[in-house]
């Protein structure tokens, strides 16, 4: 799993060397360099190349920040598609973990396979004029 980086310690103002920026950051020299082939602007015209330090964060910034997915009531998180379906002939199933919380599991509409949610009795009791539900116990 990829590690996660703080640009806390980067400073905007200072330039940084590959080793720098390395350092403060603790990631390994190599890493700042394959940043530098994901998009990290690199001062190259002279050596050492220099890195701006409020480029660095911006870059930083950019990987950390993944748009949040939201779901509409009906919708699913396709496993094999990666996105947002609708329940193949609107049939689900909810598998209850606890009093209060569960998960509704249904078929995706464009590759049939699975989709699920995290959801609550309440959320079941929303979408069911919509979806048939069938409750399963836990195996």
């Amino acid at each position: 799993m990829a590690k996660r980086v703080s640009a806390r310690k980067v400073k905007i103002h200072n330039q940084y060397t590959y080793e720098q920026a390395a350092d403060a950051l603790g990631v390994s020299v190599q890493t700042v360099r394959l940043w530098r082939q994901s998009g990290l602007p690199v001062l190259d015209s002279q050596k050492p190349h220099l890195i701006l330090g409020f480029a660095l964060k911006d870059f930083l910034a950019k990987r950390q920040n993944k748009p949040e997915r939201r779901l509409a009531r009906d919708q699913f998180l396709c496993m094999t598609c990666n996105a947002a379906r609708r329940a193949y002939g609107g049939m689900a199933d909810y598998l209850p973990y606890t009093a209060t919380r569960g998960r509704l599991e249904a078929l995706c509409e464009a590759c049939e396979g699975l989709c699920g949610k995290f959801a609550s009795p309440s959320l079941c009791a929303a979408v069911a004029p919509v979806l048939t539900i069938t409750t399963r116990n836990m195996e």
